[in-house]
């Protein structure tokens, strides 16, 4: 009986430590929705430094989730702190290196630091992860702009035109340009 006794001792401790565990996992991916919502709310009543460490808090829950990270990006982008931005968007391009839209917005952080090179090549990974991606080939063609390619610009208009992207469209038709 005592061997029986030890195995059920033994079933039940692991059984409530993996119910203890579960329970853990629920509580911080509940925190990390809350976080996440707090830091919405703050961004949206211009409390971005609050936003920020609400992201930084929902990152520390779940350190391998790409969302908090990408959203404490965006608001680093939104504060101009474009340095930090790009840091979080690589991490969260190392975490989701399939999102487009990673890509797409970590080129607008390197286009707005005045990094068009950088800012080219993450536009073509967005295009060519999803090639209907109309922002990105928008974003592209402003990037040649700003370098000086008005040729290569009017192709990337072009397409993004073709997308359906109703400013590459505005712009084509104040040039006179078809697409």
């Amino acid at each position: 009986m005592a061997i029986r006794k030890g195995r059920t001792r033994s079933t039940l401790f692991c059984s409530a430590s993996c119910a203890v565990l579960a329970s853990l996992f629920f509580l911080c991916a509940c925190n990390v929705a809350y976080l996440e919502k707090f830091a919405q709310f703050d961004a949206h009543q211009g409390n971005y430094e609050e936003a920020v460490q609400d992201l930084t808090k929902a990152i520390r829950y779940a350190p391998r989730d790409p969302v908090p990270r990408a959203g404490r990006a965006y608001l680093y982008q939104k504060m101009g702190r474009h340095d930090e931005a790009i840091a979080d968007y690589t991490k969260a391009i190392e975490l989701d290196p399939t999102d487009d839209e990673l890509y797409l917005m970590r080129g607008l952080a390197y286009s707005l630091k005045g990094d068009q090179d950088k800012a080219i090549l993450d536009y073509s990974t967005a295009i060519e992860i999803d090639p209907h991606n109309s922002d990105a080939c928008f974003n592209r063609a402003q990037a040649w702009e700003a370098k000086g390619n008005p040729e290569q610009a009017v192709k990337d208009y072009q397409a993004a035109a073709r997308l359906g992207n109703p400013r590459a469209q505005g712009i084509l038709m104040a040039r006179k340009i078809a697409w």
